[in-house]
């Protein structure tokens, strides 16, 4: 893998060098871990399309781009609720 340069100011340098000594890694590491873990917007975009997409068939919503949308969160209210659900289904069996 070939190396690139970035310029940051040096007060930027410094304080991603203090962060890597203290994590014994690299600065490249410490930047080559911060573009692993975050999306770009396309990414992002992707991710909610695909979450979507798959609560729409496996949950059987029937909820609209717009009111997910609409409402904030929508997507973690449906897992709290998917995950009470399944809670109470183990429960049930249990019993």
């Amino acid at each position: 893998m070939a190396d690139s340069t970035i310029k940051v100011p040096d007060t930027t340098r410094d304080h991603l060098a203090s962060l890597a000594r203290e994590r014994g890694t690299t600065i490249g590491a410490l930047v080559t871990e911060l573009a692993a873990t975050q999306l770009t917007a396309a990414q992002a975009r992707e991710k909610v399309a695909e979450s979507r997409r798959i609560m729409r068939e496996r949950m059987h919503s029937t909820l609209t781009d717009e009111e997910f949308d609409a409402t904030p969160n929508a997507l973690d209210k449906v897992y709290e609720i998917a995950a009470a659900n399944a809670r109470k289904a183990l429960g049930d069996t249990a019993a």
